[in-house]
């Protein structure tokens, strides 16, 4: 039996906009990679409900619409996938939220299957949700589609911001022009736990110039930090549409990890992203990380600043083997093949009619 012989699959997000990397990466481009596969899938038809489904697969969404589509998969006899791509319960545990967390594993231990996108995620949810045991699988992140993102047509402010960033780059010649980019969490991740990078930065800056960007959406934590870090800084807001242009104007991606119970299970998908989009990375090293340890700069930022700053030409043959290799693992057809697997094997578990 396979997942392509007539039957059907949907997936479930509370919304699907493109601009949040989740619904992008575990919902819009595997129903697209699905359908490209011969797989009947789609989005969660809200109005006529889940019956004539073989499975609905339920995207990192927890409130009532979740609940109520649960509940309608489970009447009309449908299998459940839950896929969850951060570790929410340290997220619920940040904010002093306990009743969010078992709503979580309540949640979860409805599913016949949970995915996930690495195995140190299914570990760290199966420590807060012993009853999912055997039923986590792992599904990776697709990897992110810059240059379908680089055609979105540019508004006016995304233009002069764009302008703006091609500006501050200018004004640093022969500067090593990094970026960090990515959501806050408070006391979790973010722009306020830049301080050792920071520090890493300055100590190179002592003998070569560096600036550095930050590109997300939350310019007050920007503003609150970045008067104490000491190197030439500008803040991008992020937009789909020029998200892909203001990377490629850097050379260096960082990505300092603050190693917690949140940050610890995360994907690939940053390192990957920055790679796919030409630039070398440095960074903290996490169990996902480590597959790129032979390509980029893990752990070594004084020796991986230097080698981007004075060796760029070198490193391309690197950067080129990495594509390479998040291509055959992380690539449409491969992150296919894998829901694929995991769609087949939840209509196993289904009883016969």
């Amino acid at each position: 039996m396979t997942a392509t012989d007539g039957r059907r699959f949907a997936f479930y997000a509370k919304r699907y906009s493109k601009k949040k990397a989740s619904i992008r990466l575990r919902v819009l481009e595997p129903i697209l990679a699905l359908r490209e596969a011969g797989v009947d899938v789609g989005r969660y038809p809200r109005l006529k409900g889940p019956a004539g489904y073989e499975a609905v697969i339920i995207s990192k969404a927890f409130g009532r619409g979740a609940r109520k589509a649960i509940k309608a998969a489970r009447a009309a006899g449908c299998g459940l996938i839950f896929d969850i791509c951060d570790n929410r319960f340290a997220n619920n545990r940040v904010k002093n939220a306990p009743h969010h967390g078992q709503r979580t594993s309540n949640l979860l231990s409805q599913a016949d299957l949970v995915t996930v996108p690495t195995e140190r995620m299914g570990q760290l949810l199966l420590a807060s949700t012993p009853q999912i045991a055997g039923r986590v699988r792992v599904v990776p992140d697709m990897l992110e589609d810059l240059s379908s993102l680089g055609t979105l047509r540019l508004s006016l402010i995304e233009r002069f911001r764009l302008s703006r960033l091609r500006a501050f780059l200018a004004a640093h010649p022969g500067a090593l022009h990094c970026v960090w980019f990515g959501n806050n969490m408070a006391g979790v991740s973010g722009v306020g736990l830049l301080d050792d990078a920071m520090a890493q930065l300055r100590a190179f800056a002592a003998g070569h110039p560096v600036t550095l960007t930050i590109i997300n959406n939350q310019p007050k934590s920007y503003r609150a930090a970045a008067p104490g870090w000491g190197i030439p800084s500008f803040f991008m807001p992020w937009s789909l549409a020029s998200f892909p242009l203001a990377l490629r104007r850097h050379r260096v991606a960082i990505i300092p990890v603050a190693r917690n119970d949140y940050t610890l299970g995360k994907s690939i998908n940053r390192p990957a992203t920055a790679i796919m989009a030409g630039l070398g990375v440095i960074a903290d090293s996490i169990e996902s990380y480590e597959e790129l340890r032979p390509f980029i700069a893990l752990d070594d930022w004084q020796a991986g600043l230097a080698r981007y700053a004075h060796g760029w030409e070198g490193e391309q043959s690197l950067l080129a083997q990495a594509r390479d290799h998040l291509d055959r693992h992380y690539g449409r057809r491969h992150v296919a093949e894998r829901w694929t697997a995991v769609l087949d094997e939840v209509s196993a578990r289904r009883p016969a009619p």
